[in-house]
């Protein structure tokens, strides 16, 4: 924005501050069943809502997408529209915002009913959607990767309170973190695949997947592609139909959903800006540099070092991850290598917001990477501590330690 803009008073931000502490923290919860964990993490994160917008916002960390999100969103409500009459209006709205990806738009009407006017309205509702996104993915890892209750409420905090995650959720009205959310639900329909739960699988797929079609329309079809591909490198999903089944009916309802044109012309369209995608997977992994960024981009400075410095976590939980050879963990590596190599196609998409949508499953490869080298060396250490005794004579005195010194 070229205009500089002022914080908010406080009292139009008591209210939805309120509602972030008091629904985040029933929702951790929820989750984790901890209420002094619970509240604390509510506590971060409705306080650093309170700071920036009663104090630090300004207008420089704002881009023009959110102004237009939030545009569209205020005429929309002047006209009745908001996220529970959206099929009943579904023309209307898409003749005024002139895009199929017209979801967020209606989002932030509604977020204007519940939280109040202005730019802070999207951005709350974007924190509740973290909570929920961080439990789905903690209740996943549970289901589908084998972690016990205690490690994942540790995963459902070290998500809640990602620096990359709090940055984005907390500064932008983007529609990242609302896509972010609808990939951790489908990652959790697939861990309830997994563990035989396919009737609710189900469900929540077909939820998440309209959701996500009507807001960045690709992302059902990559989720749906991830996971046909999962099936053929799963034993257990090759051997069962109903898998298939799922996967071809999600493929079809979103394909017939978007229309045939639509997914023609963006095909069209993406081949014709096609780039190196050696150069652009690097750049869509590692952008922005820390403390190189542009001035919007500033607030990435130090949730981007802290990405930085957990890149071979990473990598490292991605390997380990798809070692377990559960077909959730290969789900998420397969749909998060499959991301990276679309936007590392395309120059124009290859800034760090295309990331936030895949943020759940980098922070969960960090939390996978950081556990198995835990564990790894406390093996080796356990192997190199734990010895087996020679046979002493009764004659013979022992004059060594039983355990190698330190």
């Amino acid at each position: 924005m070229a205009t500089t803009l002022h914080p908010f008073p406080i009292g139009q931000l008591i209210w939805p501050a309120a509602a972030i502490m008091l629904v985040g923290f029933l929702l951790s919860l929820w989750f984790t069943r901890r209420a002094g964990l619970s509240l604390a993490v509510a506590a971060v994160k409705s306080g650093l809502f309170l700071v920036y917008f009663g104090f630090v916002f300004d207008g420089t960390y704002t881009f023009f997408d959110d102004w237009n999100y939030l545009r569209f969103g205020e005429q929309l409500l002047q006209n009745g529209v908001g996220v529970f009459n959206l099929m009943h209006n579904y023309d209307y709205v898409r003749s005024t915002v002139k895009s199929a990806n017209l979801f967020y738009y209606v989002y932030n009407a509604s977020a204007i009913v519940v939280f109040g006017q202005g730019y802070f309205a999207p951005v709350a509702a974007n924190i509740l959607l973290t909570f929920i996104a961080a439990g789905v993915l903690a209740k996943a890892a549970r289901l589908g990767l084998g972690m016990s209750r205690r490690t994942s409420i540790g995963l459902f905090v070290f998500l809640a309170l990602s620096p990359s995650v709090l940055a984005w959720s907390t500064v932008a009205n983007l529609k990242d973190i609302l896509v972010a959310t609808g990939t951790a639900g489908v990652v959790y329909a697939v861990a309830l695949v997994e563990g035989g739960r396919t009737k609710r699988a189900v469900v929540i797929a077909v939820i998440c997947g309209l959701v996500l079609a009507v807001t960045r329309f690709y992302v059902p079809l990559m989720l749906g592609a991830a996971f046909g591909i999962t099936v053929l490198c799963s034993r257990h999903g090759r051997r069962n139909p109903w898998m298939w089944l799922a996967a071809i009916v999600a493929l079809a309802v979103v394909v017939h959903g978007l229309g045939h044109g639509s997914i023609g012309g963006a095909l069209h369209e993406f081949r014709s800006r096609v780039g190196n995608p050696l150069t652009g997977v690097v750049r869509f992994i590692a952008t922005p540099i820390p403390f190189h960024t542009q001035p919007n981009y500033a607030f990435l400075n130090l949730p981007q070092l802290f990405f930085w410095v957990m890149l071979p976590f990473q990598f490292y939980g991605m390997v380990a991850a798809w070692r377990r050879r559960k077909m959730t963990a290969r789900f998420m590596v397969i749909y998060f290598l499959m991301m990276t190599l679309l936007y590392g196609m395309f120059p124009t998409l290859q800034g760090p917001r295309h990331r936030v949508q895949i943020e759940g499953l980098i922070v969960v490869f960090q939390f996978i990477g950081v556990l198995a080298l835990m564990r790894n060396r406390f093996r080796r250490k356990r192997r190199y501590l734990i010895v087996t005794p020679r046979p002493v004579h009764t004659d013979e005195t022992m004059h060594h330690e039983p355990y190698p010194a330190a």
